[in-house]
C-alpha cells in the first residue's frame, strides 16, 4: 500500500483574457477579447522517503511591484493565497520542502522560487529539459526580460540552481513525472498514488480544464505545438484508465469545487 499522501494548496482566482484558455472560435470572439476565471494550485505530497515535495510555486506575491504594466492589465484578481501561507496551514516552511519540482516557469507556477534561495530545495529545482532550453533562451534574449508568461527575475537568480529531466522519472513507487508536449515543449506531470483516496493525475498547463480536455479536445489559445498538444490529451486518458486515476486540471473553477484544500491531505 502506498505511503504517499498530498494536499492541494490554494493559489488563488483571477480572470484572464479567455483567448488564452480557449482558441477563440470565430474572429469576432477573438476581438471581443472576453474575460474568463481561472484558478491556481499548488501541490505538496509527503513521502516517508522523499520527505516534503512541492509541485509548482504559484504567484509571486510581490506582483504589483515586478509584473509588467500589461501583466497587470490583463490580469486581474479576486482573490491571491500566498505559498507562504499556504505552507503554514500544513505547519511547512520553504526551509522544509526537500524536492521541488516546476512543472514550467510561466509566471503562475514559478511566481515564488525566490522563496528556496538557499535552501535545499532551491539547489536543485526539477524542470524539464525542454522547459529550460525555451525558457532560459528567451528571457536572455529578451531585453526586458520578459518573454510571454515567463519573467527572468522570477527564477533566474543567486542561490537557486535547477537540474532536468527529459523522459518519465519515479521518483519513488507512488510517484511519477511525465513530460507533456503542447502548452510550452516540456511541461511536467505528475502522478500520485494514495493507499485510500486512489491515484491522480496533476496535469499543470498541459491541459486547462475538463473543457479543454473534451472529448473532442479544445485547444487554448496558448499552445506551442497543437498536434502535441491533442497527443498529450490522448495519452492522459490511457493513463486515467491505466492508472484508474482522476485528473486534476489546472486552471478549471468548476473542478476545483471536487477537492478539498490544505490542510485536508489525501492519503
Amino acid at each position: 500500500m502506498s505511503n504517499t499522501r498530498f494536499a492541494l494548496l490554494d493559489v488563488g482566482l483571477w480572470d484572464v483574457p479567455r483567448n488564452e484558455i480557449i482558441a477563440a472560435e470565430t474572429p469576432e470572439i477573438h476581438a471581443e477579447n472576453r474575460r474568463h476565471t481561472i484558478h491556481g494550485f499548488c501541490v505538496l505530497a509527503q513521502n516517508p522517503a522523499l520527505g516534503n515535495i512541492l509541485f509548482d510555486t504559484g504567484i509571486s506575491a510581490e506582483w504589483e511591484t515586478t509584473w509588467p504594466e500589461q501583466f497587470k492589465k490583463d490580469y486581474t484578481f479576486h482573490t491571491l493565497e500566498s505559498l507562504t501561507g499556504q505552507l503554514q496551514r500544513v505547519g511547512l516552511t520553504p526551509a522544509d520542502i526537500d524536492t521541488l519540482i516546476v512543472s514550467h516557469l510561466h509566471y503562475d507556477h514559478a511566481g515564488n522560487i525566490k522563496l528556496f534561495r538557499n535552501t535545499k530545495a532551491g539547489q536543485k529545482i526539477i524542470i524539464s529539459d525542454a522547459e529550460a532550453r525555451e525558457a532560459f533562451v528567451k528571457v536572455s534574449m529578451s531585453s526586458t526580460g520578459v518573454s510571454g508568461a515567463y519573467f527572468r527575475d522570477e527564477f533566474v537568480m543567486n542561490g537557486i540552481g535547477y537540474q532536468t529531466i527529459d523522459e518519465d522519472t519515479w521518483l519513488s513507487e507512488d510517484l511519477m513525472l511525465f513530460i507533456q508536449k503542447g502548452h510550452t515543449p516540456g511541461v511536467i506531470g505528475l502522478l500520485i498514488k494514495t493507499g485510500r483516496n486512489g491515484n491522480v493525475i496533476i496535469t499543470s498547463d498541459a491541459v486547462y480544464s475538463t473543457y479543454n480536455f473534451g472529448p473532442p479536445v479544445v485547444l487554448p489559445g496558448l499552445c506551442v505545438d497543437p498536434v502535441s498538444y491533442k497527443e498529450n490529451a490522448a495519452r492522459l486518458l490511457k493513463m486515467k484508465e491505466e492508472f484508474q486515476a482522476r485528473i486534476i486540471f489546472s486552471h478549471d473553477v468548476e473542478n476545483r469545487n471536487l477537492w478539498k484544500f490544505a490542510p485536508c491531505f489525501y492519503e
